[in-house]
């Protein structure tokens, strides 16, 4: 007897995988299968609202799920990362590309200020620069009652064999700068001072200030002598003096005269030139920073025992000589370090290339310190610092945030 499946029932095994053939062919699109479709490109912009208006300072992050991101801000190329201090109205544009295809995302904001005074610091990174161990260029900018008040520590160059002069001057346009209250050589090293011409030229400059180093350097000299011709008073601090921005209530600058030893020799070793360096301590409110330039083991046990009431315990530490051993350690190579304990920092900062600097040993001692945390520019990107009125401080870096400090590849010692 045959016995057939009621209405509804199973299919036959043959024509079950017929059915099942057939549709997994339509499916996959024949006999090869396709690529998957990727998600549509997202444009991921933190900080700020659009339509918002912020009483003070915004730091801004901006990141894509594929492709690469060009971003502008009021016309002018923008980092993700960096921090915005300019009063008014701005408009950022993002633009994201991966494989022919394009997003963008717009965002417009405004900052104005209630009176209250807030200081924003930059560390700018001048990249793979052989010349010297990285170079600096520290940016100061208070901003209060509307007004914006900036000072600039040393100007680099950028790029290897210090190839960009005008990097710092052209990042400073781009950030609205057009006065400088100060301008700080710290000593007579080019990747301090080899960028300093450019900005010279550029922006008005009330006082400069260096060390009265003499040299036998003609860059040297004539960046010496442009800066008495473009700056309203060039200043050889032989006491302690002070730069107010933003007021009596606004960020102070104490700049400690040179150690005396080797400026007049124009045949100063680099290691004379380095402990030559001025140091500057920077208070906001309850902030305070202390400014190395490339001082070594004189000039740190001369900051620390005459001038321990600008070093000690403070919040922030710019390390001295990009982060080499004779800027921490007692010896100049390892072991103790003095300086460290007595300066006692939450946060580090270090502007080096990356390859020369910074040295293991250094590093090694600096991240073993569990209270401290550390940021170099050959690894973050441009650091900024942002600090309330009240002193409380944040820190942005332009990439690689979670990530620690690492030695220079060539920094074996």
């Amino acid at each position: 007897m045959m016995k057939h499946s009621p209405r509804g029932g199973s299919l036959v095994p043959g024509l079950l995988l017929a059915v099942l053939s057939a549709w997994l062919v339509a499916a996959c699109g024949g006999d090869s299968p396709s690529e998957p479709t990727p998600d549509p490109i997202t444009i991921t912009i933190t900080g700020v609202e659009d339509g918002a208006t912020y009483e003070g300072p915004v730091t801004i992050g901006i990141s894509t799920n594929r492709g690469t991101i060009q971003a502008e801000l009021d016309g002018q190329m923008f980092l993700s990362g960096q921090t915005v201090t300019a009063i008014g109205a701005h408009t950022l544009t993002v633009t994201a590309r991966d494989a022919g295809e394009t997003a963008s995302a717009s965002v417009g904001f405004e900052i104005v200020f209630t009176g209250e005074s807030w200081l924003i610091v930059r560390m700018i990174d001048l990249g793979a620069n052989d010349a010297g161990g990285g170079g600096d260029a520290i940016l100061l900018t208070d901003s209060v009652q509307g007004l914006q008040r900036h000072a600039l520590v040393d100007a680099g160059p950028a790029g290897a064999d210090g190839s960009q002069p005008g990097y710092v001057a052209t990042r400073l346009q781009a950030l609205g700068v057009e006065t400088l209250e100060a301008v700080l050589l710290t000593h007579a090293h080019s990747d301090h001072f080899a960028g300093l011409p450019p900005v010279l030229n550029a922006f008005a400059v009330r006082r400069f200030f260096y060390n009265g180093q003499v040299r036998n350097y003609s860059d040297y000299s004539n960046l010496i002598a442009q800066a008495t011709t473009r700056a309203d008073s060039v200043i050889v601090p032989g006491a302690v003096r002070e730069v107010l921005l933003g007021g009596e209530d606004g960020t102070r600058l104490t700049v400690i005269p040179p150690l005396a030893p080797h400026l007049d020799d124009p045949a100063a070793g680099s290691s004379e030139l380095n402990n030559g360096s001025l140091g500057t301590g920077v208070a906001h409110g309850a902030f305070r920073m202390f400014m190395t330039g490339d001082g070594e083991v004189e000039a740190n046990a001369r900051w620390r025992t005459s001038y321990g009431a600008l070093s000690g315990g403070v919040d922030v530490l710019k390390v001295g000589h990009h982060g080499a051993n004779d800027a921490i350690f007692d010896n100049g190579f390892d072991g103790n370090s003095s300086w460290l304990d007595h300066t006692d920092p939450e946060t580090m900062l270090i502007s080096a290339n990356g390859t020369s600097h910074p040295r293991q040993h250094a590093l090694t001692k600096i991240l073993a310190r569990t209270n401290t945390r550390t940021y170099c520019t050959h690894v973050h990107g441009d650091i900024a610092l942002r600090v309330s009125p009240a002193g409380g401080y944040t820190v942005t870096v332009e990439k690689n945030a979670d990530a620690d400090c690492v030695p220079g590849t060539d920094a074996t010692s």
